[in-house]
């Protein structure tokens, strides 16, 4: 049984192809809310351990708001840098069917998920402009020379033929 075949028929035609702006809008929603839950998370984990540190004069972390975005950033920067580096998909992309793809077609590599991580925090309207790309690229994957298609497979087709056994 072909990876092809285990998707729906339906899905099959926009396997590989470029993703359109609102799957992309929603799986960066997801992620929005992923972050969110990190972040609190991040939260409860440094009130937890100044309370284990002096519970008697304990009082909850009231940071700044420059300390507060500040964080967001870097946890925004840090989580999509390791899934795209990882994966090429973060938790919104899994959910909604992407992946990014580098230049060859494959993954993309640590600099330029970085690279793309750093854009896409500091720059999220970019994503706009592939509402009127004839590619559906963002203004990120135009310079980065990255693309997000449609992928419901567990790894990179690429990367599944180059490491794939016969039995």
């Amino acid at each position: 049984m072909t990876a092809g075949s285990r998707l729906p028929k339906e899905a099959r035609p926009f396997q590989g192809r470029p993703a359109g702006l609102a799957t992309r809008v929603l799986a960066a929603a997801i992620d929005a809310l992923v972050l969110l839950a990190l972040c609190a998370a991040g939260y409860a984990v440094w009130a937890g351990a100044l309370f284990l540190w002096s519970p008697a004069q304990f009082r909850f972390p009231a940071p700044s708001r420059p300390v507060v975005v500040l964080a967001g950033y870097l946890a925004c920067i840090l989580y999509l840098t390791v899934c795209w580096q990882i994966s090429g998909r973060t938790y919104g992309d899994q959910v909604i069917g992407l992946r990014v793809l580098g230049r060859a077609g494959g993954r993309v590599g640590t600099a330029t998920a970085l690279a793309r991580a750093v854009f896409c925090a500091l720059f999220p309207l970019g994503l706009l402009w592939a509402a009127v790309s004839r590619t559906n690229r963002s203004v990120a994957d135009l310079l980065l020379r990255t693309s997000v298609v449609y992928d419901w497979q567990a790894v990179p087709v690429s990367d599944a033929t180059r490491t794939s056994t016969p039995r």
